[in-house]
């Protein structure tokens, strides 16, 4: 904690809102200045990182590149956390300055461009990097020859985060790869997903012995419980996929899998006056893409982030589950926005549009969902809770009728720019001609909307008021 003090505590005349200056990142007794220009205020917090179980791995040595970019994940999930983020004022700009081994290489014009691009787009906020040459001595599992004692012959390394997607993803990729095992990555500062991840790991692995392995570097926060945090952190999916990308890296592999719905995420925006980012970006086909070029240009070497459920409906992704009756594991997961903390009332809420969307998978797959929710098995909020069903309901609506043009595509792309966008950029990464995945994201939204047509009803039922005998078409039209 007494690293540069002296140092941190100078102003630095720039254009920043936030600077960031981080000591050099440590398995304990690490620490980030931070200062907020905007109110001239500054505060020192304590920031560590346990990655020690990065000691199960292939690699027999630990590269000092991939202890570079699990410092940065550190520093980007640290300073998402601590500056303020606003998305429909000007946008924020935050300065980061961290030590690492290999400045040569992270202080490039060519890396510094695509990590900044990265952060703006996924944030919104514009982000600076100073990289500072680290003298302190490595980590602990830096240290260390590798624990793992034989290399996978066929291993899937992928994110792991206890939500449904990653559940229906990996049981999916289980039935269908029976010689595979999967490496699975998660991270986080939040003890109860923590045991989230654990919980459901732990009820798969009897149906898959030997398969499977659960690997976590989790980030810790000290002495900020005063300082109010950023409500909107829009970087979490960022860090986890570069800490992931470490692990694929460390496990000899050079592809790290995202397993997410296509619907969620390319996440179109519900109505003509959204705000792009008012959708996270955390999975979404660009993001991945860019990811994948910020890693590669660390590493000197092609790596890749991919989603083999880009083209899959949520529902789709479940459908192994119900072949196989396993109707026991979604209640595991978690995917609400907005989970409640109140004593006796269920923790997901059931009318977020995850929580919804989460209904509509489970019940178009013929899954038994036994999840609790607040609405309806808790007591009904104050609020009308109807919101994000209604605007869920009217996207629905827009992709009816657009799919319904005789030029699909060109209806398509007229109210949503950015699929054009996404289609070139990402189609050679997905291995696909620019027909070939319009095609198939057009069978996605069309899949999409059959799936809401069998089971808008009985979703609707559960968050409209019954007392006011609403049915789910006039939720439209309100």
């Amino acid at each position: 904690m007494n690293w540069g003090l002296d140092m941190m505590k100078k102003h630095y005349t720039h254009d920043s809102d936030y600077t960031l200056r981080f000591s050099p990142v440590l398995n304990s007794n690490g620490c980030v200045h931070f200062i907020d220009h905007s109110r001239n205020k500054e505060n020192t917090f304590g920031l560590t990182v346990d990655d020690q179980e990065f000691g199960y791995r292939v690699q027999p040595r630990f590269p000092s590149v991939i202890a570079d970019l699990i410092d940065l994940a550190v520093a980007i999930h640290a300073s998402d956390r601590l500056a303020v983020q606003h998305l429909r004022q000007e946008q924020s700009r935050i300065r980061v300055v961290l030590p690492v081994r290999h400045p040569e290489l992270l202080n490039t014009k060519s890396f510094q461009a695509k990590l900044e691009n990265l952060l703006r787009w996924a944030t919104g906020s514009r982000w600076a990097f100073d990289f500072q040459k680290r003298t302190a001595s490595g980590r602990i599992v830096e240290q260390e020859e590798r624990i793992f004692p034989n290399d996978p012959e066929e291993c899937e390394v992928a994110l792991w985060s206890g939500g449904l997607d990653a559940l229906a993803g990996l049981y999916s990729r289980l039935q269908t790869n029976h010689a595979a095992s999967f490496m699975l990555f998660g991270t986080g500062s939040n003890n109860n997903v923590y045991a989230r991840q654990e919980h459901v790991f732990k009820a798969l692995q009897p149906s898959f012995r030997d398969r499977l392995n659960l690997c976590r570097v989790p980030i810790r926060f000290s002495d900020s419980s005063r300082h109010q945090k950023n409500k909107i952190p829009r970087a979490r999916g960022i860090v986890f996929t570069l800490l992931g990308a470490a692990y694929a890296y460390l496990m000899g592999q050079r592809v790290l899998y995202v397993y997410e719905n296509g619907i969620g995420a390319i996440n179109l925006p519900y109505r003509a006056s959204a705000v792009g980012l008012d959708h996270s970006r955390s999975v979404h086909p660009l993001t991945l893409l860019m990811v994948s070029d910020v890693v590669s240009e660390l590493f000197g070497e092609e790596f890749r982030v991919r989603n083999p459920f880009l083209f899959w409906t949520k529902a789709e992704m479940c459908r192994a589950l119900a072949e196989d009756g396993r109707s026991d594991l979604p209640p595991l997961t978690k995917s609400c926005d907005s989970p409640h903390r109140q004593p006796q009332q269920p923790i997901q809420c059931g009318y977020c549009s995850s929580c919804i969307l989460r209904k509509q998978a489970l019940a178009a797959s013929k899954i038994e969902d036994r999840t609790r929710y607040v609405v309806p098995h808790g007591n009904r909020p104050a609020k009308d809770p109807s919101l994000h069903l209604r605007n869920m309901l009217v996207q629905v609506c827009t992709f009816r009728r657009l799919l319904s043009a005789s030029d699909q595509w060109e209806a398509l792309t007229r109210e949503f720019l950015q699929l054009d966008d996404i289609v070139d950029r990402s189609a050679a990464a997905e291995n696909l001609l620019p027909a070939d995945m319009q095609s198939r994201l057009i069978k996605l939204y069309q899949t999409y909307v059959a799936e809401w047509d069998t089971v808008e009803s009985r979703i609707a039922a559960e968050i409209l008021d019954q007392d006011s005998n609403q049915q789910a078409s006039s939720a439209l039209a309100l």
